[in-house]
């Protein structure tokens, strides 16, 4: 029988061995890193987004030998860990004006970077007005959590983030709908 390389092995088996050796936590690492600086640039500047990043991973090995899988997965785990960094970021820093690695690209044109800047900037202005709760379910479905996921990194049940996620959707549509789409023309 061959060796499975780290890379294939599932998560609960990497955290077995991350407990038994802090050192064996880069696999978890590795396979989490992208995903969770993902997830953390979408509410903070790519500066705060790598400090939140930095101290999710951090967090994350300190509280390895408490981690039960009985009580969850993984990855749920660690994107509760990065959502509170994300919300200690938050405190000390306020959102980026501009998202700068779009006007680092040379590929995209003046007028396409200020159009998505202001897409962005309009869409993270509308998040920023629901609710809390409303706030965790859009980020963590825009970093690709499944519905289970996202319930179980939220603590609540999956029926109940499915119905949060509707009231959000649904409240977002209200506030980026444009000003004046329902008014009728002047006679």
């Amino acid at each position: 029988m061959t060796e499975q390389r780290p890379a294939e092995l599932p998560d609960a088996h990497l955290v077995e061995m991350a407990q038994r050796d802090p050192t064996a936590f880069v696999h978890l690492y590795d396979r989490y890193v992208d995903q969770i600086y993902r997830y953390c640039a979408q509410r903070l500047t790519p500066t705060a987004a790598e400090d939140a990043t930095s101290v999710a991973f951090l967090n994350a090995l300190r509280a390895i030998d408490g981690f039960d899988p009985v009580r969850g997965g993984f990855r749920a785990w660690l994107y509760r860990i990065a959502h509170n960094a994300v919300i200690d970021q938050t405190r000390v820093r306020s959102y980026a004006q501009i998202d700068d690695l779009a006007l680092e690209d040379p590929e995209i044109g003046l007028e396409e970077r200020v159009v998505a800047i202001d897409q962005r900037q309009s869409l993270l202005r509308a998040v920023r007005q629901l609710p809390p709760d409303q706030q965790q379910v859009i980020h963590l479905r825009l970093a690709s959590l499944t519905g289970a996921e996202i319930a179980e990194a939220m603590g609540r049940s999956h029926v109940a983030v499915r119905a949060l996620q509707h009231r959000a959707i649904k409240r977002l549509r209200t506030i980026l709908q444009p000003v004046g789409k329902d008014l009728t023309h002047d006679q």
